[in-house]
């Protein structure tokens, strides 16, 4: 018995199929891969398109002194100019370098002078969460030339001593840029 051309024509069609099926999953992995790697790059251009506040200059001071009241082992970051920001759109980096220790300042403002759990994070006890101040306390008002934050560090506990370098960085949260960064000395009372 022979096959009839048609069966063979038949056997032949089908080892075309084959081909035919890998190329459209080729195509279709290539298309999904695209558009994967294109909504990553959207969602992170929408990211970077935030505008950073611009804070032209900001200065800061500090002082040990004996802890218990406040205004003693106060760190001032003051904006000197620039845009103004809203309370609520800051958060506080302090970090000891020398120590490997650093604490955050979030969910600001708070409606008092203290913060509360939800707005530090401080393993380290860098913090004095007891006496905040400025535009980060009692509500707020917005960061403008010649206002200042206000918070204390803990001195009086063993936690910063005379000398001791001390980084605060205040950072955009909308856009997480930095808008000011300043290096302080603690010193002697």
């Amino acid at each position: 018995m022979t096959p009839s051309r048609r069966t063979v024509r038949l056997a032949r069609d089908r080892r075309g199929v084959t081909p035919v099926v890998g190329v459209a999953l080729m195509v279709s992995i290539t298309v999904l891969l695209a558009a994967v790697v294109g909504g990553y790059a959207m969602s992170a251009a929408a990211d970077a398109g935030r505008p950073i506040p611009t804070v032209a200059r900001s200065t800061g001071s500090f002082e040990t002194g004996p802890s218990g009241g406040c205004g003693d082992n106060t760190i001032l970051v003051r904006h000197e100019g620039g845009e103004r920001i809203a309370p609520e759109d800051i958060e506080v980096a302090v970090r000891l370098p020398d120590a490997d220790a650093e604490a955050r300042l979030v969910d600001l403002p708070v409606s008092g002078t203290a913060l509360g759990p939800s707005a530090v994070s401080d393993p380290d006890n860098i913090v004095y969460d007891y006496c905040v101040g400025g535009v980060i306390a009692d509500g707020g008002r917005p960061w403008t030339a010649g206002r200042a934050i206000a918070f204390q560090v803990n001195a009086g506990g063993g936690t910063v001593a005379p000398g001791d370098r001390i980084e605060v960085s205040v950072v955009h949260e909308p856009s997480g840029g930095i808008l000011a960064a300043v290096t302080i000395t603690a010193r002697p009372e």
